[in-house]
């Protein structure tokens, strides 16, 4: 953040990282079980900005969660973060799915040499 670079990345539910949610603090399911979903069978389930932690000067540092449905089990769903809360939740996911198809290249990639 102090280089104006920012982040998405895939979340693992991990019970000793915390978000600060409604002014509590609250790992990762948590915060899911308190917001809106959307009705159906949305692809993007909900999407939450929470507090990560404090930046250099102590000001908070804000990210934005977004809830997606697992593509193998419809009752699951997966989370994703960026650090720039202004993008739309398509536009995070669209982001994610780039790093991910390259990612799997170079996994191919490197079987075949």
């Amino acid at each position: 953040m102090e280089r104006n670079l920012h982040v998405i990345c895939m979340l693992k539910s991990m019970p000793k990282v915390f978000y600060q949610y409604m002014g509590k603090s609250m790992n990762l399911p948590k915060p899911y079980n308190y917001i809106y979903k959307k009705p159906g069978r949305a692809k993007v389930l909900a999407s939450v900005i929470v507090e990560l932690g404090k930046d250099k000067n102590g000001q908070p540092l804000n990210v934005k969660i977004v809830f997606v449905r697992d593509r193998k089990n419809s009752r699951k769903w997966l989370t994703l973060l960026s650090t720039d809360t202004n993008l739309s939740e398509e536009e995070i996911i669209r982001i994610y799915g780039k790093r991910w198809d390259i990612e799997v290249f170079f996994k191919m990639t490197k079987s075949y040499l």
